[in-house]
């Protein structure tokens, strides 16, 4: 079972579809964020949009992977996340369909990151 964390509420039985739905409606003005925890503790984090967004896998307390956009490797993106302004790294600023590869690949393969993606570790 996947729980499915958006805008304070909680799916504790989360499909797919209700996952890319959620991906979908992240407008950066009245929904930033979304978690999706598997059954083995590992989460998928998503923050932003309409056009750009955050995302981050946490395999475990310390290493946390971010989807790259290597076509922009310097500058900085303001992004709602979680309802605060961030300025975050434009590297680490990808587009939707970034995103769905991402969140399916991660719900489909219990917590995989897509081989079809760029990534950096972000050591916290």
């Amino acid at each position: 079972m996947n729980a499915l964390y958006v805008d304070g509420r909680v799916d504790l039985d989360a499909s797919l579809p209700d996952i890319e739905t959620a991906v979908r409606c992240l407008d950066g003005v009245n929904h930033t964020l979304l978690v999706v925890e598997l059954p083995s503790g590992a989460t998928i984090t998503v923050g932003g949009g309409p056009n750009r967004f955050v995302v981050e896998v946490a395999e475990n307390e310390t290493d946390r992977w971010s989807v790259l956009d290597p076509r922009r490797p310097e500058g900085r993106v303001h992004l709602v996340v979680g309802g605060e302004l961030v300025d975050a790294p434009a590297r680490l600023c990808v587009d939707r369909e970034a995103v769905l590869e991402a969140v399916r690949t991660f719900v489909e393969g219990n917590g995989a990151r897509s081989a079809r993606l760029q990534w950096s570790v972000e050591k916290t």
